[in-house]
């Protein structure tokens, strides 16, 4: 709990005699300031009385400061004593300053009051896409304040939760007159709470501010209950943000997975919103891949290009079109036996699959529902650019009787689809995967659906449609 400094009027009785008084008379001077805590580029006022006698005309005080590190006094400033015996000041400290006042027409010395002075902070949020905040914060103090280089460490609190994660370590940077700090953190859609802090050198650590503005710098995870009070140092530094949620909504998908929950055979879906986050149900379960990794085989093929130089030659589209556009299985034979298991392996790492493995041939590689949303949601940047017109075209111009699940029931309503499906028979039953990217307007999502041991494939493709209805 932050502290002000309460300073009472501060009371120096003395015994002087004042010019034009015949007798000695005692002479009081009190002084305080209007603000005893101010941030840095702000301005308060010493005001003072003086009592006990009447000044002469033209007397004047002198307001003397004595900066942190408190090394001694010099005269700041010169204030008229008005016929009342007031007198006032304004000063603008740049540290925490000690301040007294000196009545030389009495021979006084007023007793110190003291000044705080806090780093004016002043933070900056930018929501980002993939479900993150740039959060910057600049320092604005005395230029030869030293608050360069330190270590940063940045924490998140998602939700109501106490827990503070520490998400990133940075540095901070010397930026004019004042410390800058920047961080791109990971967080959820709401409310969520961040902590940046870092350690000042040990000799300017009381510089600025209190000293329960300074609270030693947390390296690891911690808990803190309810939010700071008072004015905050850049040195320990908290605020509330509030992120976008990303499209599909959070119900939709809580929709979804409740309908996939009460469908026949082996499921799972998984969704990377708008905003670049990962949900669904049964994200990691393996399956069968089939057809669905006929889009890996695509963009491996179209790196391979790239890698050597090389543009679409009328051979290399004579295999790539068929194997997309009617699912080719010759065709996908073709370019697997080109690029080979280690160019898709590469391409699963790039696009940050965690659960992709292949073993044989190509229609027996092991796929996720989280792995292939997250690459048709990295689609373009996995695609070098001079092909990735090429390759759009043809994963969103499929042929009519292999256009159905999602873009059956997103074209409608909209949107761009850009899909791979898959279908065979297995020893569970019936197999039948769907992948694909959803664009409208600025707006881009991607989904995936798996499904194994349906009864029948029509069963198989209602299950993605009727998935895919909920979503949007």
């Amino acid at each position: 709990m932050r502290r002000g400094i309460a300073v009472a009027g501060l009371l120096l009785v003395v015994a002087a005699m004042l010019p034009g008084v015949a007798a000695a008379a005692p002479v009081q001077i009190a002084i305080s300031a209007t603000k005893t805590e101010v941030a840095f580029g702000s301005s308060t006022t010493i005001v003072g009385q003086v009592q006990g006698s009447t000044p002469a005309p033209g007397q004047t005080v002198e307001v003397d400061a004595n900066p942190y590190p408190y090394y001694g006094w010099h005269g700041l400033s010169l204030a008229s004593v008005r016929p009342d015996g007031s007198f006032s000041a304004v000063v603008t400290p740049q540290l925490n300053t000690r301040y007294r006042v000196v009545y030389a027409a009495a021979g006084l010395v007023s007793p110190t009051i003291s000044v705080v002075v806090d780093d004016a902070v002043t933070p900056r949020l930018s929501y980002l896409p993939l479900g993150r905040v740039q959060v910057s914060i600049f320092s604005a103090h005395p230029a030869d304040l030293p608050w360069g280089g330190r270590r940063a460490y940045w924490f998140v609190a998602e939700g109501s939760s106490a827990r503070f994660v520490l998400a990133t370590i940075t540095h901070t940077r010397r930026v004019g007159a004042g410390t800058s700090m920047t961080a791109v953190l990971p967080v959820n859609a709401g409310r969520f709470r961040y902590l940046e802090c870092f350690t000042a050198p040990s000799r300017y650590e009381l510089a600025l501010g209190l000293p329960s503005a300074h609270p030693a710098c947390p390296q690891r995870d911690f808990t803190a209950p309810s939010p700071p009070a008072g004015v905050q140092s850049a040195t320990d530094f908290q605020g509330i943000g509030f992120a976008p949620a990303g499209f599909p909504f959070a119900g939709r998908i809580a929709s979804a997975r409740h309908y996939l929950q009460g469908r026949a055979g082996v499921t799972g879906f998984a969704v990377v919103d708008s905003e670049g986050r990962l949900s669904g149900w049964n994200m990691h379960r393996t399956f069968v891949s089939a057809s669905v990794v006929k889009a890996m085989l695509l963009v491996a093929y179209l790196n391979m290009l790239s890698s050597q130089h090389r543009g679409l030659d009328d051979q290399s589209r004579s295999i790539l079109f068929p194997m997309i556009n009617v699912s080719d299985n010759s065709a996908a034979t073709s370019v697997w036996s080109i690029v080979g298991d280690g160019s898709l392996d590469a391409l699963a790492r790039r696009a940050g699959m965690t659960d992709f493995s292949i073993s044989g041939i190509w229609a027996n590689a092991q796929i996720s529902p989280a792995d292939q949303a997250r690459f048709f949601f990295e689609m373009d940047q996995l695609i070098p650019p001079q092909f990735r017109g090429y390759a759009r075209f043809l994963l969103s111009t499929i042929v009519g009787y292999e256009s159905w699940g999602i873009p059956a029931v997103a074209r409608p309503a909209g949107w761009t689809v850009y899909f791979k499906g898959g279908w065979r028979g297995t020893g569970l039953g019936q197999l039948v995967h769907q992948s694909a990217r959803l664009q409208r307007g600025p707006t881009t999502w991607s989904l995936a659906v798996m499904t194994d041991g349906d009864p029948s494939m029509s069963y198989g493709i209602d299950t993605i449609q009727g998935v895919t209805a909920r979503l949007l």
